[in-house]
């Protein structure tokens, strides 16, 4: 077992050995690392090309100065180092840039010399420090080569010394504090040194070196311990800086004039039972002074509730009692001393710490301020006489006021006491004098008379001008013109204006040789005041004169409520209720309404601030318009809530009346429309409802128009048998002589165009009938028609008219076969239509002639039925077999 137990502790142990070594081999396999790494590093970078260089230790910088007078020129150059320092091929002077605190030098103030060097030159070097700095562009950025800190300032001011005092702190510890003024600023930092040296005499004979201390600019006072302040001490200060130094005048002074004594000290302060207006003080002198005899004093004093001190010389009775005199009686003062050497130079002491004492009270000084309001008659005949008086001040009462004595002068007199501010008495009709007077417990003060007169005694005339106007959140300035009579004064009364509180009246006297006055008491802004002006005549006042004014206007707390009375269709009477004198907060200037349809812009009309409803006029029929009401004062404006209008379609009245003239109107229309249709009828039933023969029942085969049954009679007349017909053919072309007549037979062609006759036509009208023959002396081109013509015709120009006419009146046109039919001429009479409408001659339709079977009376029934039907052009396109 020990055997084992030692085994296992050889094994912890080299276990530790191995802890312990495990850092310093990872460290020095770390070093290893590193260093195959920089290696490696070494030689990349000399393969690729580039050489590690360390740019401060290759490059140096020179200035002319690293301090310059401020505006001075600043001059320096850089340089590359070739001793020991490799550079790339590249790199040279060119590329140096100048930059000063991290901006760029011009170009035009720095170059190269040479391919190792660049200077650079600033002419007027006007900062007080600054960090000039070459930089050269290597590797993709720019290379920090050197830098340097340029300062520049002005050489030190010789300084004055302005003052010293000395410090005995006790028998071993003294010293000396001096100050001086240290002139203008150097903009280098400059460090001035106190010297004090001790002087046998008047010092001519320096016995001791002098000691110092110094300070820099930030300070200018230094203090320095001193041996001896019972001796002389020669005293001057030293300003230095990097651009030399400068002394100040010498100063002999003595330790002990010098000397600045500790502040007093006050015990208490109590008044002067014997003087109201003197207060007592216990103090106790600094140990610094020997006797209060050969020290002066100051007290400062001022009532506690004041901020302003006032400082005087203090007569001090003793090294214990001091006294302060011509104070105001029973008021509480606050104060403070302090002492000095009697010497110019000696300095004073420290204020002393303060303490409060309160004066003896004595009788009041002035009489109250007294007013009156009197009240109409009451149902017992008496009058409310309302006594108002205002507190004394408190320089004034002299002490606690402890109450008001009341004297009613009746044909006896009458005694009243209260401590209120306020006394009401029920009074018959009749003069009556009042006596008020404060007092407290020292005495009264004089007496304020107050005159109630008679209901119909005389009462003086009104002032004729009266004017009050803001000077202020809190204050009114109140202008009149004095009345032509002689006043010993006047009363200013004034209360606010509301209907949720009564009025409380506020009042102040104001001289007779003014003609204004300032009101602040009780004046809240946005508030109205009722302001009433009395003149008083020989104590007794006149008639009121009064205006009202705020001392701040705002905006109105709210608009009246706008609503409609009548409305019509393009127009609309709005109304709204005068503003709450508590919801103004100004004077109403003016009110605004503003209206528009959903659609349209705002439109406004400003209304004096004296009306209360107004017209709205020129609106749109039956439409919807959004209305609101601004009210306006001096202070701002407020815009009520939305009304909605929406104007009528038609005035009262006018919806009846259009509607009676439009039934008036319909009732005429169908009289006219009925009598026209029984006077038309006929036309009426025709066109509307014409008769439409059954086809079923047609007697179209017996029936033909009596103006072509004439026609046709009148030709068979013309043509009786006996008539000489002769047609000869020319070709294609045919004509005819009838009766010693020639006449050209017409013939269609397939394209409804026709040859034009060469020469004019001659009509020659029979005169028996209404009928022609158009006769055609020859033809263009006679022979080239042949394989155009297919059907020959003679044309029978109905009345004579011409083709346009022929289509536009579809006058019926008869025709003669061709002279070559076997058929009777007379039997082959057949009626033509044209069948559509084309330029120059229409294309026929030729209905069945007198063929083979068919008899002319046939014939002449097929004409009638045709004749019928060309009436009917729905029963044309019928076959009718």
């Amino acid at each position: 077992m020990r055997i084992i137990n030692m085994a296992v502790g050889v094994c912890f142990t080299k276990l530790e050995i191995w802890f312990l070594l495990v850092p310093f081999i990872c460290a020095g396999l770390q070093k290893c690392v590193n260093g195959s790494e920089r290696i490696s590093y070494n030689m990349l970078s000399q393969s690729s090309g580039t050489v590690s260089v360390s740019w401060e230790n290759c490059s140096y910088m020179t200035l002319n100065s690293t301090v310059l007078h401020l505006g001075d020129p600043l001059s320096a150059t850089c340089q590359l180092k070739s001793e020991g320092c490799t550079f790339d091929y590249r790199i040279n002077a060119t590329s140096i840039v100048w930059r000063m605190n991290g901006e760029e030098v011009p170009r035009n103030q720095y170059r190269a010399l040479n391919d190792k060097m660049s200077t650079v030159f600033i002419p007027w070097f006007n900062r007080s420090k600054g960090n000039l700095t070459c930089h050269l562009w290597y590797n993709n950025s720019w290379q920090l080569l050197q830098w340097a800190e340029v300062r520049a300032g002005f050489p030190p001011v010789r300084p004055r010394l302005s003052s010293c005092i000395s410090h005995w702190t006790s028998f071993l510890t003294q010293s000396m504090i001096c100050n001086w003024d240290s002139g203008p600023e150097t903009y280098l930092e400059t460090n001035f040194t106190l010297y004090i040296s001790e002087m046998i005499g008047n010092c001519s004979i320096r016995y001791l070196d002098p000691r110092n201390c110094t300070t820099n600019k930030t300070k200018n006072s230094c203090m320095v311990l001193v041996s001896n302040l019972a001796s002389y001490h020669d005293i001057w200060v030293t300003a230095t800086n990097e651009f030399g130094s400068e002394t100040s005048s010498h100063m002999c002074l003595d330790g002990m004039l010098i000397v600045k004594f500790k502040a007093p000290r006050i015990i208490a302060v109590k008044p002067d039972t014997q003087q109201n207006d003197c207060l007592l003080g216990h103090w106790e002198m600094p140990f610094e002074m020997v006797t209060h005899s050969k020290a002066v004093f100051e007290i400062q004093y001022k009532p506690l509730d004041e901020d302003k001190w006032t400082r005087v010389p203090l007569t001090v009775i003793n090294s214990t009692f001091f006294k302060l005199c011509n104070l105001l009686p029973y008021t509480e003062y606050q104060l403070k001393i302090r002492c000095k050497q009697k010497t110019e130079i000696s300095p004073w002491s420290e204020w002393s710490n303060e303490n409060t004492g309160i004066t003896s009270e004595c009788a009041p000084a002035q009489k109250l301020q007294i007013w009156r309001s009197i009240e109409a008659f009451g149902g017992n005949g008496t009058r409310r006489v309302h006594l108002m008086w205002k507190p004394l001040e408190k320089s004034a009462a002299n002490g606690k006021i402890l109450g008001y004595r009341i004297q009613l002068h009746e044909p006896g007199i009458q005694v009243y006491n209260t401590s209120n501010l306020e006394y009401s008495f029920h009074l018959p009709d009749g003069n009556y004098k009042i006596e008020v007077a404060a007092y407290n417990s020292v005495g009264a003060s004089p007496e304020a008379q107050v005159i109630i007169p008679s209901s119909n005694e005389l009462e003086f005339p009104p002032l004729s001008h009266l004017v009050a106007s803001s000077i202020g959140n809190t204050s009114l300035l109140i202008q009149w013109r004095p009345p032509n009579m002689t006043t010993t004064g006047y009363v200013l009364e004034w209360c606010v204006l509301s209907e949720k509180t009564a009025c409380n009246i506020n009042w102040q006297n104001v001289p007779a040789n003014n003609t204004e006055a300032i009101v602040q008491d009780n004046i809240e802004p946005m508030r109205l005041y009722n302001i009433l002006l009395y003149p008083l005549i020989d104590g007794l006042p006149g008639v009121p004169t009064s205006t009202q004014a705020y001392s701040k206007e705002g905006a109105p707390q709210r608009s009246p409520e706008i609503r409609t009375k009548q409305i019509w269709k393009t127009k609309v009477q709005l109304e709204w209720e005068e503003l709450p004198v508590d919801d103004r907060n100004g004077f109403i200037r003016n009110y605004t309404i503003l209206y528009k349809n959903k659609n349209g812009k705002m439109n406004s009309v400003a209304l004096n601030g004296s009306i209360q409803d107004y017209i709205l006029a020129g609106l749109t029929a039956n439409t919807e318009y959004e209305v609101n009401l601004m009210v306006s004062t001096n202070g701002g404006s407020t815009i009520g809530s939305n009304l909605t209008i929406t104007t009528k379609m038609f005035d009262d009245g006018e919806a009846e009346a259009f509607l009676m003239v439009t039934l008036l109107f319909a009732l005429l229309t169908a009289l006219i429309f009925i009598a026209v249709c029984i006077y038309q009828r006929r036309r009426l039933k025709k066109h509307f409802w014409p008769n439409i023969p059954d086809p079923a029942n047609s007697t179209l085969a017996q029936w033909m128009p009596k103006k072509l049954t004439e026609d046709v009679k009148e030709l068979k007349e013309e043509l009786s048998p006996k008539t000489q017909i002769q047609v000869v053919h020319y070709g294609s072309l045919t004509k005819a002589n009838v009766d010693s007549t020639n006449y050209c037979w017409m013939q269609e062609i397939k394209h409804g165009q026709y040859p034009k006759p060469e020469g004019n036509g001659l009509n020659e009208v029979n005169s028996s009938t209404t009928q022609s023959l158009q006769v055609h002396n020859s033809w263009q081109n006679v022979s080239g028609l042949q394989e155009d013509f297919q059907t020959h015709y003679i044309v029978l120009e109905y009345n004579g008219m011409n083709i346009s006419e022929y289509k536009k009146h579809m006058i019926p046109t008869l025709a003669v076969a061709p002279s070559d039919s076997r058929q009777p001429p007379f039997s082959c009479l057949s009626q033509i239509t044209p069948c559509e409408e084309q330029k120059g001659l229409s294309s026929f339709h030729h209905f069945p002639d007198n063929g083979p079977g068919k008899t002319p009376q046939e014939s002449n029934d097929e004409i009638n039925e045709w004749e019928l039907l060309h009436g009917f052009p729905f029963l044309m396109n019928l076959n009718i077999g």
